[in-house]
């Protein structure tokens, strides 16, 4: 059984005053996809911070360069980013000189890639502890679930029913979780915390 998509094919338009490897066309990107920034303290430390882009929390497949492929319920949220360029990565004052010019056709997506889609997405989702600390969503749900909800501080858990909700109601998500032992843990954890 097929899961629908939407195959997107964007191009970004910069000014000619600007080259391609300028900041501004890395942080399209950035803005896009999200990144992880590394900082690193006199006192020898490295600290990794993670900065969302507007596809981070959602699966996706990228065939190839300027293209991608989303679950038909992300793709407003994508050509928001198109026409106004909010984005999480990056608060620009204004969007810019830049714009984008796309094409979108509906394509079938076999149900093996958007298991490895929603999967990578995962690996790249990350809430702010409350020490401060960047974790995988995925770790810190399943680490909630079983110390259970009477451990844990309201806010934080709060925070990841929020973050985990958009994921497990994504249709790829609901059409095949039940094949995946990590998607599997994942939505019981949720429902656990849920309390459903």
């Amino acid at each position: 059984m097929g899961l629908k998509g939407y195959f997107i094919q964007y191009k970004f338009i910069i000014p000619d005053n600007l080259k391609h490897s300028s900041y501004t066309y890395q942080k399209l990107f950035r803005a896009l996809y999200g990144y992880t920034q590394a900082v690193f303290k006199s006192s020898g430390k490295t600290y990794h911070y993670h900065r969302e882009g507007v596809l981070s929390a959602v699966p996706y497949i990228r065939p190839g360069k300027n293209c991608v492929i989303i679950p038909p319920g992300v793709f407003q949220k994508l050509i928001e980013f198109f026409k106004t360029g909010k984005n999480p990565a990056h608060a620009w004052r204004g969007k810019g000189e830049w714009k984008a010019v796309y094409y979108m056709n509906e394509k079938d997506i076999d149900e093996t890639t958007a298991l490895k889609s929603i999967e990578g997405m995962l690996e790249r989702k990350y809430v702010l502890t409350n020490a401060k600390e960047h974790e995988k969503l995925i770790n810190e749900l399943n680490i909630a679930a079983e110390k259970g909800k009477s451990g844990l501080d309201p806010g934080y858990l709060s925070l990841l029913l929020a973050e985990a909700q958009p994921i497990v109601s994504n249709d790829w998500f609901k059409q095949v979780y039940n094949q995946s032992g990590k998607l599997k843990e994942f939505y019981s954890s949720y429902k656990k915390l849920k309390g459903v």
